[in-house]
């Protein structure tokens, strides 16, 4: 694994509920919007202009995918009776979304369900103990197939389970399993306590394991340990250009709070940076 600079939030680009669509990124374009000019109160750089898609969505967006035809999928952090998620679908071209639908109500309704990706004609998405998907039907917004589970996880719900996934062109998801510890202390989160020699958490957790994306009912067993060594993996995509995989990850917290005679409030709040990593497979 190859560390890259800081860059907390790269590839989450959604803050305080505020979903940006942007005009002329890559072969995607959106349509001009009446509002450009204020950009939904964003700076950005350059000729980039940005138009509010969906302002203060209930339920907390964590992860967004957005299907060939426009149509964009949320991820809501807290779920409810009628879903955790949201299909959003804009019809006069205003970079508006007009079309608000809540849907998937699924039963692990934990805080921290993150993944949200469209792949190969199904909509994907995660809660904090599973992941499933569903096939896309073109003649609607709101996916009408049934849900398919594809990856059970047994030990959720604990710290650390939200599960950000990945595809790569081989056929593989990728899935990662947060440990659940914040530093792999004999006594968890107890200011003072001293950690694990070889933190053993590690055979089962705080890495990223690689699956069969269309095999039902998988466990984690069933996966490869693909990569170790990341307390918290928040966020993840595959690039195609170098055929890798690239994550954001959380660091440890409370430095200050754990063990107050070594690390100062500045370390603490700083220390250790949140990273977006390059990684490798590792070779276990």
């Amino acid at each position: 694994m190859k560390n890259k600079k800081n860059a907390t939030g790269v590839m989450l680009v959604l803050c305080a509920l505020l979903i940006v669509s942007f005009k002329n990124i890559g072969n995607n374009t959106v349509p001009p919007a009446k509002d450009t000019a204020t950009n939904g109160g964003l700076f950005l750089p350059g000729k980039f202009k940005a138009v509010v898609v969906v302002d203060s969505l209930e339920g907390r967006a964590r992860h967004i995918a957005v299907n060939t035809n426009g149509d964009i999928y949320v991820k809501l952090r807290f779920p409810d009776s009628i879903g955790g998620n949201v299909a959003l679908r804009d019809t006069n071209g205003d970079g508006r979304a007009d079309i608000i639908k809540k849907f998937a109500n699924y039963e692990d309704k934990g805080p921290y369900g993150t993944g949200m990706r469209v792949h190969k004609g199904y909509l994907y998405f995660s809660s904090e103990a599973n992941v499933y998907r569903t096939k896309l039907n073109p003649q609607t917004l709101v996916p009408d197939a049934p849900l398919e589970l594809i990856l059970h996880d047994a030990t959720a719900p604990h710290e650390h389970d939200a599960k950000p996934l990945a595809f790569d062109n081989a056929g593989h998801m990728y899935v990662a399993f947060g440990a659940p510890s914040n530093a792999c202390q004999e006594q968890n989160r107890v200011p003072g306590s001293k950690g694990i020699k070889g933190c053993p958490l590690l055979q089962q957790y705080g890495g990223i394991w690689q699956f069969d994306e269309a095999k039902p009912n998988q466990v984690q067993t069933d996966g490869i340990r693909y990569a170790t060594g990341m307390r918290s993996v928040v966020a993840m995509d595959w690039n195609t250009a170098d055929n890798c995989l690239y994550v954001v990850a959380h660091g440890r917290d409370d430095l200050r709070l754990q063990f107050p005679k070594i690390f100062s409030a500045w370390q603490s709040a700083v220390l250790p940076a949140e990273e977006f990593i390059k990684v490798k497979r590792a070779l276990m």
